[in-house]
């Protein structure tokens, strides 16, 4: 399948028609679905070439150098490539501390290829921020679910476990570009710019400026722009985060494909769609070609009848298991009527699609680069969201006020150097030690295929035997040790084998260096009782 897409060297609506009927058949009826093929052929390129270079970096970042007689277009104090997650965090820089600021994308700034849930507490954060108030983000709201739950298939495990239900978690569907939209908007009250279609090529870092060029996606007319900072928000494939990174920009990634689709049979039966519940992490089947599939199932606005399903896997970046969005959304059509029954009305509204990474420390001196002297990665740039929840999104909004007091901190004092600027990040030791826990919804090398299911299903009996305050802390990346304790404490005694699973699927350093986090997370508690 990788050669297959390596080898059209530019985008084919022919060759992916013959190669992927039922995507493109079930997106026929939109209008702009040829777009939509040829930005997830963009994005798996960018894959593609991620995958064959593990080791390599394009150079994007250059120091004290620059070329000679620059035009420069304009000047800004920051400059963000990437117009979703960066757009949020430029737009509280310019309205909450008057920053002039340039937000461009490759493609339209404020628009994206996926949709958010995410909670009332947490979206109080954009209040916080002094982004948004709560009548505005009102507007972007489009349904609220009584619950949420987890559930993994159970045929063939020898331990089962009913539905985990939760509330206030991922209970609040938001419509994505409707709440960019809005940030565009009062973005563009400022003297800050907004550009579309201006695709990121280089920085030059030099000792009082960083100098941006780009490249116009119409013309290949090349541009310069100066700020004291730049910030990369440009996602999971970002050439910065590679380069700083020697090529290890991420360690996991979550493959996430799926639909806006209206016409699913409504009910309360399992396979039935339910606009007052969400379904966070559910499976309907075990696992087989090295992949876990998992389901999530959110309700949009229930008088638009449209509901929105992901298919994904959880897996490390150097596994055999084809990682191709293409061949997902095949699997994705094929296998959705045994997720959700579909009526005669049942039709695409958009889909949705993208690579969620993830990372994996394993060493104190191994740590995720997110700076550089003058320049910043934020949001899945710079890859440090929750592992179970593949979300950057939550994530973002959680720390965005702490990044963005942060980033002022470092303007006021122009400090721009790679040792300051590392301290604006999203890091959490809690998030740290649950990245190895996702380990465990990933088959095992010759493991058997309801190995991930089973042990799946002891975790969700430990915390169905717990305190519901658990539950939500472990999906809201906060679990204290304390709590994620009696987590693994209740979940041996379930499942005895889960900690020789956890060696046989870490390795022993691998194991070692989850510990070594857990001990982290302890000390940080310790330390500050309120992290």
């Amino acid at each position: 399948m990788i050669k297959f897409l390596q080898s059209m060297k530019k985008f084919d609506l022919s060759e992916v028609r013959r190669k992927f009927p039922l995507l493109v058949e079930n997106l026929a009826k939109l209008t702009d679905r040829e777009a939509h093929l040829e930005r997830i052929w963009e994005i798996e390129q960018r894959w593609n070439n991620f995958r064959e270079n593990p080791d390599k970096s394009e150079e994007v970042v250059f120091f004290n150098s620059a070329p000679k007689d620059l035009k420069i277009e304009a000047e800004f104090e920051i400059i963000y490539a990437g117009g979703t997650l960066g757009l949020l965090h430029a737009a509280v820089m310019a309205l909450k501390f008057n920053r002039k600021v340039l937000v461009f994308d490759a493609h339209t700034v404020g628009k994206t290829h996926r949709d958010w849930n995410i909670s009332d507490k947490e979206l109080e954060e954009f209040v916080r921020a002094g982004l948004f108030t709560k009548e505005e983000i009102e507007t972007a709201v489009v349904n609220r679910y009584q619950k949420g739950f987890v559930k993994f298939y159970a045929a063939n495990s020898r331990i089962k476990a009913p539905p985990l239900f939760m509330e206030n978690v991922l209970d609040v569907a938001i419509e994505a570009d409707k709440l960019l939209e809005l940030a565009v908007k009062k973005l563009k009250k400022t003297d800050s710019k907004i550009i579309s279609n201006l695709r990121f090529i280089r920085t030059f870092v030099q000792k009082d400026k960083v100098l941006i060029e780009c490249e116009e996606a119409k013309t290949g007319k090349r541009k310069f722009y100066a700020a004291k900072l730049f910030i990369d928000a440009t996602g999971t494939n970002s050439s910065v985060s590679r380069q700083l990174n020697a090529g290890k920009s991420i360690t996991h990634v979550c493959p996430t494909v799926g639909t806006v689709a209206k016409g699913f049979r409504r009910g309360t039966a399992e396979n039935e769609v339910d606009f007052s519940v969400g379904e966070i992490l559910v499976s309907t089947e075990d696992s087989s070609a090295n992949r876990q599939l998992i389901w999530e199932g959110f309700a949009g606005n229930p008088s638009r009848d449209e509901y929105t399903t992901y298919l994904f896997f959880y897996d490390s970046v150097e596994s055999k298991a084809d990682k191709s969005l293409f061949r997902l959304f095949e699997d994705y059509f094929e296998k959705l009527p045994d997720y959700k029954a579909k009526n005669s009305a049942w039709k695409v509204i958009k889909p949705v699609y993208g690579y969620i990474p993830g990372i994996r420390h394993q060493g104190w001196r191994n740590r995720k680069k997110t700076a550089a002297d003058r320049v910043l990665l934020v949001g899945d740039a710079a890859g440090l969201s929750s592992p179970l929840t593949f979300c950057g999104f939550g994530s973002h909004v959680r720390n965005l006020r702490k990044l963005t007091d942060l980033t002022e901190k470092s303007l006021s004092a122009s400090l721009f150097d790679k040792q300051n600027l590392s301290n604006i990040n999203a890091y959490e030791p809690h998030v740290a030690q649950m990245s190895s826990l996702a380990e465990f919804m990933r088959p095992a090398l010759n493991g058997k295929s309801s190995g991930v299911n089973e042990t799946m299903n002891a975790v969700m009996a430990a915390l169905g035997k717990l305190d519901r305050e658990i539950t939500r802390e472990m999906f809201q990346d906060r679990i204290s040790f304390a709590s994620l304790k009696k987590v693994l404490l209740k979940t041996a005694k379930i499942h005895p084998q889960v900690f020789n699973k956890m060696f046989q699927q870490l390795g022993v350093k691998g194991a070692f260096w989850w510990i070594a986090d857990i001990a982290e997370a302890a000390f940080y508690e310790r330390k500050d009782p309120g992290v």
